[in-house]
């Protein structure tokens, strides 16, 4: 992602957007099905399955492949609003693209062009891609402001859990990053067993 696209985006969303998911994970070379295809929003870390369980007070999104492109479910994205960027659906799931779409020819004379990348959009949406409207909205001094949405207002709103522990603020917020909790998991191996004495 361009840096001119993020002015203002948290540190997670900056992370969302730059990651090249389904690459091997580092932390589990030589573990098979080790692509990275979680994302953890309170580490801005991209996370493969062996890296699972992860902080369960953190807010981790899956990330999934469709039609060779990285999307998101609009429902697992809580902290960003998705109001105007075109959805599909995957598995009877809402899901948006992460990044701005290159395989269409695009056209600024187009009925509904996308308002950052000028793709062809379905009428009644303003965006191909969440990129998109990083993007775009990231021009105006307060645009992208206005669609990040704040955990800790949610927070401040619902009643405090039992035990009066709450959930950490995200990455974005300076919280503390549990991106050393990434453990590399340890294969079990049969113990030994001893000759019987003659």
């Amino acid at each position: 992602m361009q840096p001119a696209a993020v002015r203002g985006a948290p540190q997670w969303l900056r992370g969302l957007l730059s990651e090249e998911f389904f690459d091997a994970c580092a932390a589990h070379p030589g573990e098979r099905k080790n692509d990275k295809n979680h994302f953890c929003v309170d580490c801005a870390a991209a996370l493969c399955r062996h890296c699972l369980p992860h902080e369960p007070a953190h807010d981790v999104l899956q990330i999934w492949k469709y039609a060779s492109c990285f999307v998101v479910r609009v429902d697992d994205l809580r902290l960003f609003d998705c109001a105007g960027i075109q959805s599909h659906t995957v598995s009877d799931h809402e899901v948006v693209f992460l990044n701005e779409r290159t395989a269409r020819k695009r056209s600024a004379s187009a009925e509904n062009p996308c308002a950052a990348c000028a793709r062809p959009l379905t009428s009644g949406h303003d965006y191909c891609s969440l990129f998109c409207k990083v993007k775009h909205l990231g021009e105006s001094e307060h645009g992208l402001r206005r669609a990040l949405r704040a955990r800790r207002q949610e927070e401040a709103a619902a009643p405090e859990p039992q035990g009066g522990k709450r959930r950490p603020s995200p990455a974005s917020d300076a919280g503390p990053s549990c991106a050393g909790s990434l453990r590399k998991r340890s294969r079990k191996q049969p113990e030994p067993e001893r000759a019987p004495f003659c």
